[in-house]
């Protein structure tokens, strides 16, 4: 028999004790989360929960929108993936709740809002008023959210506020509509006598950028990214750089973390890489009369192009172009007509296989991508009125 001095006796039994705390302490601990990084997701969204002592084991997990139990992908011990609930739970926010090891955490507050598209609506008159509305791409019906005054562009979706997101005509401020308080609200932009910010875009991670310019030297300018804080409007400045050609129309492409405009008159890329912070351009071939005009990103991060020479003579001609981002080459998907064009931002949505944008300020076009077929959805009809910036959450 092995003989233990009492002192050291006492030192193993504490030590034990200590063991069958810690250990019990880490199984019986629930999930501790982080804040959302969203505010309002869509009825089968991948949705990401980050947090500590979630179950490896998917089963392991409950989340919950409200009362309604949602299908856990995967799960880590720091993240679980979920599927948002169907359509049946749309329309109202929920509390959103996690158990975990037999204990259950509030996350936060999120709604659940089913795909909708927003357009701007008004005119180009002096002083009209200009509202956000939604739009049925299947019929052109529509119903207002709210009006903003004057005219808002380059108007996104920003999930991390359930917000639609514009820039004045000037370029100094950043106009914001809640879609589901209907809320308007408005932050200054970084500008000044020679400045303006414009072309906004929206990164992977909710993060808001746009284009500022400064002229202050005639025929020649600086150009930054900088992302923007949509709360203040501060800004960071991530790239300057000199040009003597505008950087416009800028896509998020995921897979490479770039953003990725339109210079040299639609005659060539000019990329940002996000991570790296470095800038290439590369030109885009057989563009000398035929210009790029607009991109667009599907959610696999091909990048498409609408390519247009409209001059109202035998020489137009219109595209639909995939855009290899690294070479510059492209590849026809479909020619389109020449009685009409496009008007700011084309949009691919990959629930319906679908490119759409506004056509002539009037109707919704629609190309399936699968059929390569297209159609025109009638607005109702205003002449007063003119439809631009398509865009969806």
């Amino acid at each position: 028999m092995m003989y233990f001095p009492r002192h050291k006796m006492l030192a193993v039994i504490l030590g034990g004790l200590l063991i069958f705390s810690a250990c019990k302490k880490d199984s019986d601990s629930g999930p501790a989360v982080e804040p959302l990084s969203v505010a309002a997701v869509k009825p089968d969204d991948i949705l990401t929960i980050k947090g500590q002592n979630f179950d490896a084991n998917a089963s392991g997990n409950i989340v919950k929108f409200g009362d309604v139990i949602a299908l856990v992908v995967s799960a880590t011990e720091t993240e679980i993936k979920v599927k948002v609930p169907g359509t049946s739970a749309t329309g109202t926010i929920y509390t959103l709740t996690v158990t975990a090891h037999g204990k259950t955490t509030e996350v936060g507050v999120i709604a659940i809002v089913p795909l909708t598209f927003y357009a701007v609506k008004g005119t180009f008159a002096s002083g009209a008023e200009y509202k956000v509305i939604t739009i049925n791409p299947g019929d052109g019906s529509e119903s207002l959210i709210a009006s903003v005054g004057e005219r808002i562009n380059d108007v996104v979706y920003l999930a991390a506020t359930n917000e639609i997101v514009g820039v004045n005509d000037a370029g100094t401020k950043l106009v914001k509509v809640n879609v589901t308080t209907k809320k308007v609200s408005s932050v200054a932009l970084p500008s000044g006598a020679t400045a303006a910010s414009n072309y906004l875009v929206v990164d992977k991670d909710n993060n808001l950028y746009c284009i500022k310019y400064d002229y202050t030297v005639t025929n020649h300018q600086t150009q930054s990214l900088v992302k923007i804080d949509p709360v203040t409007g501060n800004a960071t400045v991530i790239k300057t750089f000199e040009s003597t050609d505008d950087w416009y129309e800028p896509v998020y492409v995921a897979a490479t973390n770039e953003v990725i405009g339109l210079k040299n008159e639609g005659k060539s890329l000019f990329k940002l890489n996000l991570t790296t912070k470095d800038t290439l351009t590369v030109n885009l071939p057989g563009s000398a009369t035929t210009e790029y005009r607009e991109l667009i990103v599907d959610d696999e991060s091909n990048l498409f192009a609408y390519k247009a020479h409209l001059h109202g003579d035998p020489t137009d001609v219109a595209k639909l172009v995939k855009v290899n981002a690294a070479t510059g080459e492209e590849k026809l998907v479909k020619d389109l007509p020449v009685n009409g064009k496009f008007h700011d931002k084309i949009i691919y949505v990959s629930k319906l296989s679908e490119f759409l944008g506004i056509w002539d300020q009037l109707v919704v076009f629609r190309l399936n991508m699968w059929s390569l077929t297209y159609d025109f959805s009638p607005n109702p009809p205003t002449l007063d009125n003119t439809y631009t910036n398509l865009t969806s959450n």
